[in-house]
């Protein structure tokens, strides 16, 4: 074989080899949208609504996410859960592992008591895990709460309040768009050392195609002082079951 036969050949086996170890490059936007309705009629009439989107986009170090949940029941015309959370979230990468970020929140939890309540936090989150199949984040931050009840209701603290904050997400990837994902928040009332919220929410995907999946998700809202409606102390837990369809990108 020529000198120059084997210089190409070189050239392309080291091309080839480049190739196939170069990393994939990540979505600059990604997103999904869940949308799930069940109805049902004769003997008992209840509607359930859930709507669900999430959506990020990653800049230069830096990474903009949005997400969405909304709940709507009702039964016999009488409305059985009405919940809304969305917030914005602002991360910078400082170290491959180890990250800031900034969040604004807004929920709304009227069969709670809760009108409407705004959060605005700042924190450090840590990559314990970052595999490819396993992931787990950890984070640790401070938050500002306003929260202002429904009419007829009453709380034994401030609306205003200040909280810290702990939180993990876990997620288990069993391949493209199907997964198992677990986070969970405590966020204890720096004032009131009985007060604190604690948030979970519970997910499993399984694609029917490349972009269209069925998802399933539970999600726990636990406020250890719950507000009080006409005298009467409101409970302490709301969940949430939901199912639909899943759409990806």
């Amino acid at each position: 074989m020529s000198i120059r036969s084997t210089v190409a050949l070189l050239c392309i086996s080291a091309a080839t080899l480049g190739a196939q170890a170069a990393p994939e490059k990540p979505k600059v936007l990604e997103g999904s949208l869940s949308l799930g309705f069940s109805r049902t009629s004769g003997n008992a009439n209840a509607t359930s609504t859930n709507i669900t989107n999430k959506l990020k986009y990653t800049l230069t170090g830096w990474a903009v996410s949005q997400d969405l949940v909304f709940f709507y029941g009702e039964a016999e015309k009488k409305v059985n859960a009405n919940f809304w959370s969305g917030g914005l979230r602002a991360e910078r990468r400082l170290t491959p592992r180890l990250g800031m970020y900034f969040v604004t929140r807004f929920d709304r939890n009227v069969l709670q008591g809760i009108a409407r309540r705004f959060e605005e936090g700042v924190g450090l989150d840590y990559k314990v895990i970052d595999a490819k199949v396993d992931k787990f984040n950890i984070a640790l931050g401070a938050s500002a709460f306003q929260q202002t009840l429904t009419p007829g209701s009453s709380s034994s603290f401030s609306g205003s309040f200040p909280a810290a904050r702990a939180a993990g997400d876990y997620k288990h990837i069993f391949g493209e768009h199907a997964f198992f994902q677990q986070t969970a928040e405590y966020l204890p009332n720096v004032r009131e050392t009985k007060s604190y919220l604690l948030n979970t929410e519970s997910a499993v995907v399984a694609p029917l195609m490349k972009t269209l999946a069925v998802k399933v998700g539970y999600v726990v809202r636990f406020n250890s002082q719950p507000p009080m409606r006409d005298g009467v102390t409101l409970k302490k837990t709301d969940t949430y079951l939901s199912s639909g369809l899943t759409y990806s990108f």
